[in-house]
């Protein structure tokens, strides 16, 4: 049963851990969780942005590693594992430290790996799966030799690794990625002790329980001591935040206002803060109100204000209110850019020294650690940036190139940035609190509309308010004149909602069938792996529902059939009286007349036949709810059966799979593929004898359809167009082969959750890098892909790296089978691939 600790611990067996950390006092639940460490239990900490949820990990990372254990740090993003790697060398030097993220490796020996969750659970599939999930208590199951390929990195998981860390553990909420969770934690050895640090949940205590049960049957299993989950959570945040409205009102504004009813109340509202949300939750309606009545008002009398006059004028406040440095969320790339840049003042101090250190201090932090710096300080966009650092601004997102982002993070932990202006993305985890939070809109485009944030997603970006140690209140600002406003309701709901309720995104996939039948052929284990998922448990709850459903129904059943009983008018009349009223719309007019002659005497012949029709169908529509209600309650106890079936036989049919359940050929290759659709690809490399007409270069142009970049449409590269005619059809033909798995899960009623998005936009390009031979020619590159299709130099570097990560599991694929031609080509990829700035660099290893 999980332990809530709800309750100070007033066990005194622990004061000498609690002490280590003097003079700093725990809170309640950071001694709980060590409490759960040291007892070899398992915890989960569900806690505010800044609240000190990080302590339980450090503690556990110094108090295995002193026992000569082995920790792994799993987080959801590459960014925040190469920060954390920086945090954790710089705080523990006598601890080693490695990381391993797909794009980067560095230490994979040490005491501690810090690693992205999907190269955990890639792993984990591919060390002894199948003894992690049947009934025999050996370790030393392995796969198959021929389907056998290097490890990033080997640990013995059952005898040496105390530990995992699963940071931001409340991702398996994602709809695309929360699978990769499930199957991590189910996949690790019973034995080894589950730290999980996530933001503030809704009843956290249900994705608990299901972790102590599934772990502990593991264990039970496996003969093993079972183990206790605890729940350490707090609700309190460490420096308390308000939540403001902002109104910039240009003076047309007043002059409009006079002698109207709402002249009297614009000094109070015009360029000052406007509590919308106490730090103690309370939300201001009557504040609401008062601003989107002088919304309206300028919206009626067309009075609109500039982005920039409104940013000016709030940054002026904060300046003079000593309420920077500051976060400003904007929920596009672009927009991010154009609004730093906006900004018409330095934010500096007037005799600070820091405007005129900052292109220094850029040099010696990239300097210190990149031998080809010089190549980053010549970028246009490096310039940009120290240009807009010098007036003490930032930018921070996806499309900035990684080593200019750290460059940033680094800069703003110095004190060279008084205001960031950041995408959603930058509120993942990355340790950087400030004083104030802004927001310029409220809404967020979810890939086919714009929605309102979540409650969960705006609090996350809120949290970053506040520095614990620092501030004794944190700010969070809404420039309600750059957006329009949500309804009162939403926005109370936004503001102070529950925190989000932990779901099953948990998905029966390709991957999921293929990893499990590489090392057994029995379909029991495939059910009785998907039978510990949260989705199963999830379904067990629903049955739960169905069965009381179904309970109270047949009550109602008995009492209705009791009421019918009273009827005077026969069961088999009203059957036919209301077959008949069924027939009228679809007969012929001479057949209407007899059915109507028929009702006509019916009703003279049961008097009560009104009264008794309404007994009957009440009582019939008892027996529908009980046969909708017996239907659903059955699709519920087989849908993840039904799921693996289905998808068993899009494997089968498509010859993954031979009929005794063992892989083929084909389906060992597309086993060792994570990194692009598995099915597709490994007919791809059965199709064309492992890619045997194409050149190092056509292969990376191949491979780059499978990348990750944003092209609007009306630049969109439609078809393949490039000098090589077999290139181009065996990209139409991977396009035509994904339609097809698509139809499949489509017909067959399945959502495995692979990703069906291609693109030929970069085909061209990615040929071009390669044949780029020195500095001159790579900025060309860079350059035309950014004019053609407005592709930031980030997204082209994330871009590349896929295709290496796609290339290396093409290696596996190539030590499995043999092919020893195709591995000469995929080894040249990095050389062709990775130069002059686009590189796995990073500031932080």
């Amino acid at each position: 049963m999980v332990i809530m600790c709800d309750k100070p611990l007033k066990s005194e067996d622990y004061e000498n851990y609690f002490q280590s950390f003097s003079p700093l006092q725990l809170s309640s639940f950071q001694k709980w969780a060590v409490k759960a460490i040291v007892d070899k239990d398992n915890v989960l900490v569900t806690a505010h942005t800044g609240s000190g949820k990080t302590l339980p990990a450090e503690f556990a990372i110094q108090y295995f590693t002193q026992k000569n254990k082995k920790v792994i740090y799993a987080s959801p993003i590459k960014a925040l594992s190469n920060q954390k790697l920086y945090d954790f060398r710089r705080k523990f030097p006598n601890i080693s430290f490695g990381i391993l993220t797909g794009d980067c490796k560095d230490n994979p020996d040490a005491d501690v790996l810090i690693m992205t969750t999907e190269i955990l659970r890639n792993t984990l599939w591919a060390i002894p799966t199948a003894a992690l999930v049947d009934d025999t208590p050996t370790n030393d199951t392995p796969r198959p030799p021929e389907q056998q390929s290097e490890l990033p990195f080997k640990m013995d998981f059952a005898n040496d690794l105390a530990a995992v860390i699963f940071d931001e553990v409340h991702y398996i909420n994602d709809v695309e990625r929360g699978s990769v969770w499930e199957q991590a934690i189910l996949l690790l050895p019973p034995q080894v002790q589950l730290i999980m640090l996530s933001a503030t949940l809704d009843k956290p205590e249900g994705f608990a329980s299901w972790i102590e049960k599934e772990k502990n049957k593991q264990a039970i299993e496996k003969g093993l001591p079972i183990k206790q989950m605890y729940l350490a959570s707090t609700y309190e945040r460490a420096v308390p935040l308000t939540h403001y409205m902002w109104l910039s009102m240009p003076s047309k504004t007043f002059k409009r206002a006079k002698d109207t009813a709402i002249e009297k109340n614009l000094p109070a509202l015009h360029n000052i803060p406007i509590v919308i949300a106490e730090s103690n939750g309370t939300y201001n309606e009557k504040n609401y109100q008062r601003v989107q009545n002088v919304l309206n008002f300028m919206s009626n009398n067309d009075i609109h204000c500039k982005r920039q006059y409104v940013l000016d004028e709030l940054l002026r406040y904060l300046n003079k209110n000593e309420m920077l440095p500051a976060i400003c969320f904007i929920f596009s790339r672009k927009q991010v850019e154009q609004t730093a840049k906006e900004i018409s003042f330095s934010l500096f101090e007037a005799n600070s020294p820091l405007p005129g250190l900052v292109e220094h201090e850029c040099r010696h932090i990239l300097s210190n650690k990149l031998p080809n710096y010089k190549e980053y300080i010549e970028l246009p966009e490096y310039k940009e940036i120290v240009q807009l650092l010098q007036k003490g601004i930032a930018i921070h997102h996806a499309g900035i190139m990684p080593v200019l982002r750290e460059m940033v993070e680094l800069l703003f932990e110095k004190g060279f940035v008084k205001l960031l202006c950041a995408t959603e993305t930058f509120a993942v985890g990355i340790n950087m609190p400030t004083k104030t939070v802004m927001f310029t809109g409220l809404t967020k485009f979810n890939g086919s509309t714009m929605r309102q944030l979540y409650p969960h997603e705006y609090t996350q970006m809120a949290g970053r308010a506040g520095r614990r140690g620092l501030d004794t209140i944190g700010h969070v600002i809404h420039c309600s004149n750059l957006f329009e406003i949500p309804l009162n309701t939403d926005y109370k709901n936004m503001l102070t909602g529950a925190p989000q309720t932990l779901t099953s995104k948990f998905k029966v996939s390709f991957h999921l069938l293929l990893n499990i039948l590489a090392t057994t052929s029995d379909r029991n284990v495939v059910n009785k792996f998907v039978e510990q998922s949260l989705l199963a448990s999830d379904i067990k709850k629903e049955i739960a529902y169905y069965e009381q459903v179904q309970e109270d129904l047949e009550i109602q059943l008995i009492l209705k059939r009791e009421i019918l009983d009273t009827c005077k008018t026969p069961l088999c009349v009203m059957t036919d009286y209301n077959h008949i009223i069924t027939l009228l719309p679809s007969t012929t007019n001479s057949a209407k007349r007899k059915l109507r002659t028929d009702m006509t005497y019916i009703e003279a012949a049961n008097k009560t036949l009104e009264a008794d029709l309404k007994k009957f169908a009440n009582y019939n529509e008892i027996v529908e709810k009980l046969e909708r209600n017996k239907k659903n309650k059955k699709n519920s106890a087989g849908y993840i059966y039904f799921c693996v079936d289905q998808i068993e036989k899009i494997l089968s049919i498509s010859g993954f799979i031979n009929i005794d359940h063992k892989l083929s050929d084909k389906g060992r290759i597309a086993s060792q593929l994570q990194e692009v659709h598995p099915l597709v690809f490994a007919d791809m490399y059965t199709m064309t004898d492992g890619f045997a007409a194409l050149s190092t270069i056509d292969i990376v142009s191949l491979f780059s359809c499978y990348t990750s970049v944003s092209v609007s449409d009306d630049i969109k590269t439609h078809n393949p167009n490039t000098f090589k005619l077999e290139l181009n059809d065996m990209a139409k033909d991977m396009f035509t082969m994904l339609e097809r798995y698509y139809s499949m899960e489509l017909s067959e009623e399945v959502d495995t959750g692979s990703l069906y998005d291609i693109h030929f936009d970069l085909m061209n390009y990615v040929i071009h890098w390669c044949n780029a031979t020195n500095e001159a020619e790579c900025k060309a590159v860079i350059t035309i892909v950014k004019v053609e299709k407005n592709i930031f130099l980030g997204e082209f570097i994330k871009a590349i790296l896929k295709i290496n990560n796609i290339a290396k599991e093409f290696e596996k694929v190539c030590e499995v089978m043999n092919n020893m031609t195709l591995l000469e080509k995929l080894k040249e990829i990095p050389s062709l691939t990775l130069k002059y700035v686009v590189a796995n660099q990073s500031l932080y290893i």
